[in-house]
């Protein structure tokens, strides 16, 4: 019984050593938490955008390029039509409203008939006064309907060449030093976001406003299609120097809080898979955003439909051949760090048999 226990604690020892590197190994595997690659930032992939998508999202995508960034003071103010590019229509006598010939949003001709007038002076029938657009554009206000009665000088129509506006806007009494006359200024309303119109400070007030401490700033915005209309409220951006080349892109490719921005770049090889790439930003302006670190010059960013890649799964990236190679290398290395435990085990049970075998030869016969 004790050559059995004997042999039963060697086969124990074998066993226990057969079974170490595995249990080395996996002792191994519990070092690093699940997911501390993601946590990491290592587990993040590509992911997949198909054509369809891309169409479905709105993505587009700009190259990243040198560029010369401008330094802009952003302004607040609103759309006013030209004074020098309206009129008003009024009567130049008393009288009824007997016909109206023109809409209010109605583009109108010079010399246009817009309303007629019937006198309140005895007649028959009494006198009628017609009146035309003394100007081509829009009629922007309309004040009368047939059968209305109107005054002497009474306001009849306001019509405004709307092709060419004004963009007022207002700074601050410690602003106005560096606004002049003749700067670039980029305007933007929110009927449009992403569209800029591009005007010229034409003029600067002549005093400040007394309750703001402000002075207005004025602004020809052309309007060939006529988009902007009096009034909408709006955001200037004057231009008031230009900073060194860099390397920017829009600023709406960047993405990311607390100091973490990153853009999504379009692969060139793989028009379909976009990367997310953690970046390093410097100066700005009020469109593009200089990229310190993190994109290349030529890699198309995405600019639009960008927040939407946030959230869609990574795809796994095949493995390079030299990563395919180490890890071929890597499982031949562990196969053969086995053989040295097998010829242990191997050895230490033959000697156990032998000893087993001695044990009972030296038993005395009959020994149970």
């Amino acid at each position: 019984m004790r050559s059995i226990g004997i042999f039963l604690a060697i086969a124990a020892i074998a066993t226990t050593l057969v079974a170490a590197p595995d249990a080395g190994r996996a002792h191994e595997g519990h070092d690093e938490a699940p997911g501390a690659a993601t946590a990491a930032g290592g587990a993040e992939g590509p992911v997949r955008v198909s054509e369809v998508a891309r169409r479905n999202l709105g993505l587009r995508t700009e190259e990243a390029e040198l560029r010369t960034l401008e330094r802009a003071l952003t302004v607040i103010g609103e759309i006013r039509a030209e004074p020098d590019r309206s009129a008003t229509v009024s009567s130049r006598i008393a009288g009824r409203v007997a016909a109206v010939y023109a809409k209010e949003g109605e583009r109108v001709k010079r010399g246009q008939r817009l309303v007629e007038i019937e006198s309140f002076q005895v007649g028959d029938p009494p006198p009628r006064a017609r009146y035309a657009a003394p100007i081509a554009g829009t009629v922007v206000d309309r004040h009368v309907v047939v059968g209305d009665d109107v005054e002497r000088n009474g306001h009849l129509f306001e019509i405004a060449d709307l092709t060419q506006l004004l963009a007022v806007g207002r700074v601050f009494e410690g602003q106005i030093g560096r606004v002049a006359v003749g700067q670039k200024v980029r305007v933007r309303v929110p009927s449009y976001p992403e569209k800029v119109f591009e005007g010229v400070v034409e003029r600067l007030a002549g005093q400040l406003d007394a309750a703001s401490r402000s002075l207005p700033v004025y602004v020809q915005v052309a309007n060939p299609e006529e988009e902007l209309r009096p009034y909408m409220r709006a955001t200037l951006s004057l231009v008031t120097e230009r900073a060194d080349l860099a390397l920017a892109v829009p600023k709406s490719a960047v993405l990311g809080e607390f100091g973490n921005p990153f853009v999504f770049v379009q692969r060139e090889d793989e028009p379909d898979l976009f990367e997310r790439r953690a970046v390093v930003t410097g100066l700005s302006d009020d469109r593009y955003i200089e990229i310190a670190d993190g994109v290349l010059p030529g890699e198309r960013v995405v600019t639009e439909g960008n927040y939407s890649l946030q959230y869609l799964p990574p795809v796994a990236e095949p493995a390079s051949e030299s990563e395919a190679m180490t890890g071929q290398e890597g499982r031949a290395h562990e196969e053969m760090s086995r053989w040295p435990w097998l010829l242990a085990v191997v050895v230490i049970s033959t000697v156990a048999v032998v000893l087993l075998l001695r044990a009972r030869r030296r038993a005395p016969s009959g020994a149970h």
